[in-house]
This record gives C-alpha cells, structure tokens and sequence, in this order.
C-alpha cells in the first residue's frame, strides 16, 4: 500500500499491511517563510519514511491591533472576524501547498490546529483563562469572532491542498488535570465551538486530539470526527482497550510521548507491541500521544518506523 492508502484505511477500517506509523515534533517554524518550514517537514518525512505528513502549525493568532494580552472585558469586545490573509494562516497555508509539491499526491497531509479558546490564550497568555470565565458575555463574543475566522480558514485548508487536521483541545481535561475545567464551562466556553470548527472541516479527517491527563471522554465522544488521538500512557487516562470499549472510531496512539528521548529502543519496541495487541490492526495509527521532543534521537525514531512495519 501507498502511504494514502494505508492512512485512508485505517481511518476508514479498511485492512492495511500494517498500522499507519508517524511521530511530530516542532521546527521553530515561526520564524521561518511557509516555504521554508515545508522543507523541514519534508525532509523529517523522508528521513524517517513517516505514513502521514503532520505538520506542525507554530503561527500564533493575532491579538487586536494595539494589544499585548487580554486585561480588561473591553479588551476582549475588540476581536472580530478576521479574513484568512491574516499572517499566520497566509504562512501556513504556504507551508501546505509547497508540502504538497514536494511529497506529490500520495503522501497525506495533516495540519495542526488549536481550538479557539487556545488561539487566543496561546498569544495573550494562558494565565487569561480565569478572565476571559468571569465575562461570559464577552468572552462568547470573542470566541464567536475568533471562530468564524477559524472556520474560514479551513475552507482554505482543503484548497490548499490538506487531507485532515489534528484538532488540539484541552476541553476534556478535567480535574486535578493542569488546565481542567467543569462540565458547566466545557458546554459553555469550549465545546459549542470546537463542534462549529469540526463542522467546518468536513471533507478532511478530523482528527480530535484529547490533550492532557485525566480526560473525560464522554466529554467529546459525539464530536463530528473520524479519529480520537490520545495520550492513552499518562496518568489518568484511558487505555486503547478502553477506548476502543467507547468508540468504534479510529485510534491514534499508543507512544508514551513523555521522556521518549531518554528510552531505550527495548523499551520502545514493547510498548509498541502493547499498544498493538490493545487496539488491533485496523482503525489504529500508531503514534505518539502528543509532541515528541526536538531532540529525539534519530535510533529512538527509527526504532518506531521499524517496529510499525511489522505489526502485519
């Protein structure tokens, strides 16, 4: 099977020869041209013959003209709807279609996207969390506005050339989890607006990326998505096989991202195989949970590669 083969069956619960197989890590890329940060990506790609081309998306999101963070209410009544000329979509999208020249149309694509409430926390600072909860009213105008623009700018996304996105939330994470929130501000702040954004994705795999420890699931099982990707090894979390006890979905893990760089290649290669006999051969993607970091070595990711083509 080609690369787009195997990822599309996987997704779809087709058979595959073996599990599709990818690790990410970030490149700095915002200070680079879109074209440019393609090259990096292309070349992680090749060097490690990866089933998916993950792209990394380290534009940050504008703040309205003039602000550095959010201090007041009234900072958050100036965001409006934004076109997606706006710099860090122009670049990115950059990065999509010379990604797209370069690895040709059997290699899939997929991009990298945080919801709405991370796009603004991501620039003004995550400590505006409790902020932008105390002015309900104007943080949904906000979120409205930052919202419309995302959904935008995946309409962008699929002419660009883009065959899914990995959709990053913190919303499942729930108490004592860094950055946890309530049900009553999950259904209030956050998931109106993620299911706007996956609704506008429609046409590419919508990957839902559960970010963090002890995540509530039953938060997120009925958003309009094709894969759940979790951080099934840290604490708090569910297995695969108790995932695949909640969803029929495609799974996407199995990697303990934390501290990858510092394992041994045994230890790798039996956590794989874990993962393996946990979810199965088919809807699985093989992965680590969330970001590996930038200075994993080049056997621990070869150690990956290899081990996945023999998961037949």
């Amino acid at each position: 099977m080609n690369k787009r083969e195997r990822f599309e069956a996987a997704v779809k619960g087709g058979d595959v020869d073996h599990p599709p197989c990818v690790v990410w890590v970030h490149f700095v890329t915002d200070a680079l041209p879109g074209e440019v940060a393609a090259q990096r990506h292309a070349t992680f790609l090749r060097t490690y013959d990866w089933d998916i081309a993950k792209v990394m998306h380290d534009y940050r999101y504008p703040l309205p003209q003039g602000l550095e963070t959010l201090n007041t209410a009234a900072d958050m009544m100036r965001f409006e709807k934004l076109p997606p000329t706006i710099p860090n979509y122009t670049q990115q999208l950059a990065l999509i279609r010379a990604l797209r020249k370069e690895l040709g149309p059997d290699v899939p694509i997929v991009d990298t996207f945080f919801d709405p409430f991370q796009q603004v926390v991501r620039t003004a600072g995550m400590n505006k969390s409790s902020l932008i909860y105390a002015h309900k009213r104007e943080a949904l105008h906000m979120l409205n506005a930052v919202t419309e623009t995302v959904c935008g700018y995946m309409q962008e996304l699929k002419k660009a050339g883009c065959d899914g996105v990995l959709y990053s939330i913190n919303g499942a994470i729930a108490p004592p989890g860094e950055r946890g929130v309530d049900d009553e501000t999950f259904n209030t702040f956050l998931k109106p607006f993620d299911v706007r954004v996956c609704e506008a994705m429609q046409g590419m795999t919508r990957i839902l990326h559960v970010h963090g420890t002890h995540v509530n699931m039953k938060r997120v099982l009925d958003y309009p998505v094709e894969v759940f990707s979790v951080s099934d090894r840290l604490t708090g979390n569910p297995s695969l096989a108790q995932l695949r006890e909640m969803t029929d979905k495609c799974l996407m893990g199995g990697i303990n991202e934390a501290k990858i760089q510092e394992r041994s290649l045994p230890e790798i290669r039996e956590e794989m195989w874990d993962a393996f006999k946990q979810a199965g051969k088919k809807k699985f993607i093989i992965a680590p949970g969330c970001t590996s970091a930038p200075q994993t070595p080049q056997p621990v990711l070869r150690c990956v590669r290899a081990t996945s083509r023999d998961m037949r």
